[in-house]
């Protein structure tokens, strides 16, 4: 109740004199509440003391406003998602495989010839120097620890026990069933931002400059970018302003010459991208062509022609797309677009060259492809898979961290102690929050595509993306100034998530292809048995009970896959209807807003009226 202490006990005094009798039900009921009341704020108490880098956080938006403290939020979201993944990982296939008493036995696949079981595990020989560098490239005591596909082993399970082989795939697409939910309740989330900003609707002069500021700011230099921020967004509105009527002034010749002028800057950025695809096929043909021993430097090849790749083109393209004549916001936009496509499609390029190395797709009948189904120089080629997935992430993290100690630190301290030209040109490195989170997509694209191939490899990704947080804080307090232009990851959450919904369905689309239709590698693995991975799932479905299966075959049935399909067009109709309702209310009462408007000027046309006429 609503009182004091003393008031409370004067009403538990009066209630017992009344001598009114409680039920001991009550009692206990009243009870169980306090305590489920008491447990529940404990637990969001501890919650809240546990939240990790809150503190961080609260001094990156305090410095810099929550545009910066956004690209930080995101990092903490790719953690949680990783982690999600290490404990899906641990529970359900790494602790029973490894409390399993039958992971020595292991059976001869069908099919397979001694040609395809010449898989060593004999690493005893190698050197200290070897075994420094299996910690960048993967091999040698790592590539036979759990760290890999190859080392999980397990027979067939024909008895009702814990069949590892299912759980190992369903662990899996439940994890990226989980992503794809998360990322899409993200997506929803910030949907209506995202359609407010569609709209023609611009926030007038006066306003912007009284309602833009951030009170989060509490430093001098911070409050002064914030300044010219502003000055920069009512320029860029002025410079829109200015398109547009430029826009509807061009004539016909105009017109035919601009988009001419396009279509050849979209052609030369067509080539620009075959061209870096060639690249990334000759750098994994030559980091493959030596697949006994190769080096250290031709091992990470590809992850250093697709860094290269993905540093100098997003500059090219930024300096085309100010040629083409769009308007300010649909310049950045459109390069970041293009940048998106480079750093996804560079990445899938080069699993379809890997691919076809590998796994010989496209190219069966060639004779090294023959006896096995797949490339026989790679005798364990999910493994090898997995260690180039690796040495992909280890790169990215690597590249993080000299850029921010290699470049951005040496450009500060030039810009800080030298007065010569280049170091006021150069001046301090601005954080753009947009090619930092491109950066940190492609890294989580090349961790959900490895988890098959090397389930612990999110582990690792939690260890970068912990470590990613902590540099770039670094990167940002002393070595770089927030970016002055437009586009802010505050006004781009819905892009960022849907870059990252790409990256999910690449990732999805290459692990689907190589579940359903490669045939695994016969001396190592737990799909050593089985033709695709795929089989071992309706063979264990095949123990289930008659009326298991009856469900089962009716939920892949065509009638309900029809029944799911008119039920799904019923609910679109619904919510197509209600937007649409929505849409045609709010159209209303914009022209209610403007004729009261109106009204308004029209008193107060009227009370001057009447003031002049007074004496």
């Amino acid at each position: 109740m609503p009182c004091s202490m003393q008031e409370k006990r004067s009403l538990r005094r009066l209630n017992a004199s009344t001598g009114r009798q409680v039920s001991s039900w009550v009692i206990w009921c009243q009870r169980r509440f306090r305590a489920y009341r008491q447990l529940r704020e404990g637990i969001w108490n501890l919650a809240r003391i546990c939240q990790i880098w809150k503190a961080s956080l609260n001094e990156i938006e305090g410095n810099f406003g929550p545009g910066i403290q956004s690209y930080f939020n995101f990092l903490k979201f790719l953690l949680f998602i990783n982690f999600l993944a290490v404990l899906l990982i641990t529970s359900f296939i790494l602790l029973p495989v490894t409390i399993s008493h039958d992971t020595a036995s292991f059976l001869k696949g069908p099919g397979a010839e001694l040609p395809c079981m010449n898989y060593s595990s004999d690493t005893s020989h190698r050197s200290a120097w070897q075994h420094l560098q299996d910690i960048f490239t993967g091999e040698g005591y790592l590539e036979h620890s759990v760290l890999f596909y190859g080392a999980y082993r397990a027979k067939q399970d024909n008895n009702h026990r814990y069949n590892v082989h299912l759980a190992y795939l369903l662990s899996i697409l439940g994890y990226f069933f989980a992503c794809f939910i998360w990322i899409l309740q993200r997506i929803v989330a910030s949907l209506v931002q995202w359609l407010m900003q569609r709209c023609d609707f611009k926030t007038c002069i006066n306003a912007r400059i009284f309602t833009e500021w951030d009170f989060c700011i509490r430093s001098p230099e911070m409050a002064a970018l914030k300044q010219r921020s502003i000055y920069n967004f009512l320029k860029i509105d002025m410079a829109e302003q200015t398109w547009s009527a430029q826009k509807r002034q061009r004539t016909w010749k105009q017109l035919t010459w601009l988009y001419l002028l396009r279509l050849l800057i979209n052609s030369v950025v067509l080539l620009l991208m075959a061209t870096a695809f060639y690249c990334i096929h000759l750098a994994t043909e030559v980091s493959q062509q030596e697949a006994a021993s190769p080096s250290v430097v031709n091992q990470y090849l590809p992850s250093v022609v697709i860094s290269l790749v993905n540093v100098l083109l997003p500059f090219l393209f930024h300096a085309l797309a100010k040629l083409e004549g769009c308007s300010p916001r649909t310049e950045v936009n459109l390069t970041l677009v293009r940048c998106v496509i480079l750093k996804l499609t560079s990445l899938g390029m080069f699993l379809l060259f890997l691919g076809y190395r590998v796994l010989c797709t496209g190219s069966r009948k060639a004779p090294q492809c023959q006896p096995c189904g797949y490339n026989e120089l790679y005798q364990c080629w999910e493994t090898h898979i997995g260690q180039e997935m690796y040495k992909m992430t280890v790169f990215s993290f690597l590249t993080t961290l000299a850029f921010a100690f290699l470049i951005s630190l040496p450009r500060r301290l030039l810009a800080r102690h030298s007065s010569c030209a280049l170091a006021r040109w150069l001046g301090k490195e601005e954080f753009l929050v947009p090619h930092n989170v491109l950066d940190i997509v492609a890294a989580q694209t090349v961790l959900w595509t490895g988890i098959f191939f090397c389930p612990l490899l999110p582990l690792l990704g939690c260890v970068a993306i912990f470590l990613t947080f902590y540099i770039k804080k670094y990167t940002l307090f002393q070595n770089c100034q927030p970016s002055t232009q437009l586009f802010r990851a505050t006004h781009s959450k819905f892009l960022f998530q849907i870059m990252l919904l790409l990256g999910l369905f690449l990732a999805f689309t290459s692990l689907g292809y190589v579940i359903i239709s490669v045939h695994p590698s016969q001396p190592c693995g737990l799909f050593a048995n089985y033709s695709t991975p795929w089989q071992a799932v309706p063979k264990a479905m095949s123990h289930l009970p008659t009326w298991a299966l009856l469900i089962l075959n009716y939920a892949t049935s065509n009638v309900f896959c029809l029944l799911l399909l008119m039920l799904l067009s019923i609910i679109l109709t619904i919510y197509v209807s209600q937007a649409q309702a929505n849409r045609q209310e709010i159209e209303r009462l914009k022209r209610q807003r403007a004729q009261c408007v109106q009204e308004k000027w029209c008193l107060v046309k009227k009370l001057a009226s009447y003031l002049v006429d007074l004496p």
